[in-house]
């Protein structure tokens, strides 16, 4: 199945550039340097990397995730492209109670 809404996928920055890509970040500092030593990807380019989570989040078949009291959860494991090679990314989108944008919650390089 296709991630549910995902031609209205939200992907912030924020997301990506004080957690996921953030080298100081209490827990996002281990996602951070995998995104860097093996994509390429830093904070610099951010960019690449939210342009293609958008891009898969209209086209990569996902799975549903752990049941969770806020909304549904889903996971999707795609290709992301950086300046160093592709590797397999896990992408989980959550889809707030009463909300029809799911949203990147967390993605990290497996």
């Amino acid at each position: 199945m296709l991630l549910p809404a995902g031609e209205q996928a939200v992907v912030e920055d924020s997301k990506l550039l004080d957690y996921v890509l953030n080298p100081e970040h209490p827990v996002g500092r281990h996602h951070a340097g995998l995104f860097e030593r093996l994509l390429g990807i830093t904070r610099v380019n951010y960019e690449v990397l939210k342009e293609q989570l958008l891009q898969a989040a209209m086209s990569v078949e996902v799975e549903l995730g752990r049941p969770n009291p806020f909304g549904e959860k889903f996971e999707m494991r795609c290709p992301i492209r950086g300046p160093l090679g592709t590797r397999p990314v896990l992408a989980v989108w959550m889809r707030e109670e009463g909300q029809a944008s799911p949203r990147l919650i967390t993605c990290y390089v497996e």
